[in-house]
């Protein structure tokens, strides 16, 4: 964390000396998350972006994300293992491209980072439970509608997970998962 914030400093102090239209924002998140594959669970997430805008295009900041996801199941020849709940934390570094200019503009996102993946469930096999701290990254697009944004992003999240059900298997699941989010602008601070 020390060196994202580093490297957030130099830049901030590089481009403060040449750019125009230069900003501070703050932007809220709001969405709904899931999984696919071998679980699938939904849930919401919640998410706070601070950045430094370089000019109207081009962003570099970071994204503090939650996200809590119930539900799923397991099937098997022999047993159902209920998935009850699982909980994800990212502290990711961010980078944004706009495309155009004026209020309403797509945007290209990617951030990597590191996440924390807290899992449990019950069912026929007993009640299990998981924890894990894994580095991922998560690409992103959308479009601003003024101080508001939409978008979708897929965080792909290093490690599985392991579910034993009661035939004796172990199976493994991703801690990988979806995001769509409905955002607005917090807060703006104008540097020019």
């Amino acid at each position: 964390m020390k060196k994202i914030t580093l490297l957030f400093t130099v830049l901030l102090s590089i481009s403060y000396a040449n750019a125009q239209d230069r900003f501070i924002r703050s932007d809220a998140t709001i969405g709904s998350a899931f999984t696919t594959g071998t679980v699938s669970s939904y849930g919401i997430s919640a998410g706070v972006e601070p950045k430094f805008f370089f000019n109207e295009n081009v962003s570099l900041g970071l994204r503090f994300e939650g996200a809590v996801l119930f539900g799923g199941k397991i099937p098997f020849e022999s047993s159902d293992v209920s998935v009850q709940m699982s909980s994800r934390a990212a502290t990711l570094l961010k980078g944004e491209y706009y495309l155009g200019s004026g209020n309403t503009k797509p945007f290209l996102g990617l951030m990597t980072g590191y996440y924390v993946t807290a899992n449990s469930g019950g069912g026929t096999s007993g009640a299990s439970a998981s924890g894990a701290r894994n580095f991922g990254f998560a690409p992103e697009l959308g479009i601003t509608f003024g101080n508001f944004r939409i978008s979708g992003m897929y965080h792909v999240v290093g490690g599985n997970y392991l579910v034993s059900v009661s035939s004796g298997e172990t199976k493994k699941i991703s801690n990988s998962y979806f995001v769509v989010t409905l955002g607005f602008k917090a807060f703006q601070i104008d540097l020019d």
